[in-house]
């Protein structure tokens, strides 16, 4: 599966990312990039971006890239740690890529910054490599 079919899949049918507005960018083997622009709804009660916001965007990113050889791969574990508050209106920018590989197991790390520059997260997390093909898009 080419890495275009991959990027059409998730944004057809990641339903969360697409409720989020995440923007999937770019995607090549291990490797993806994704951004979401902080809105009203992704915000928490203090008036800052919701931590899940910021873990939804770094796991759409993992998703992409951990998928990216054509087989799923399913989330076994993953730790963020948020260091900044996010503001409204701001863009974040999570960049995934895979730090480790064996036939069943890969690692990745995402890092999330912000339009400045500034690294607001990052994401470890280990995924499960399925023998089972990803789903047509088409």
């Amino acid at each position: 599966m080419s890495v275009e079919k991959i990027k059409k899949l998730i944004r057809e049918n990641d339903q969360l990312g697409n409720l989020l507005g995440v923007k999937l960018t770019e995607v090549s083997e291990g490797r993806a990039f994704a951004e979401l622009k902080i809105e009203q709804q992704h915000l928490n009660a203090a008036g800052v971006a919701h931590g899940g916001s910021i873990f939804a965007l770094a796991d759409i990113a993992l998703a992409a890239a951990s998928n990216s050889y054509g087989n799923v791969a399913l989330l076994t574990n993953g730790n963020i740690q948020v260091f900044h508050a996010t503001k409204l209106g701001d863009t974040l920018f999570a960049k995934a890529k895979e730090v480790s590989a064996s036939r069943r197991l890969a690692h990745y790390r995402i890092k999330v910054t912000n339009s400045a520059g500034d690294q607001i997260a990052v994401y470890n997390a280990t995924v499960y490599k399925t023998s089972t093909p990803l789903p047509d898009s088409d």
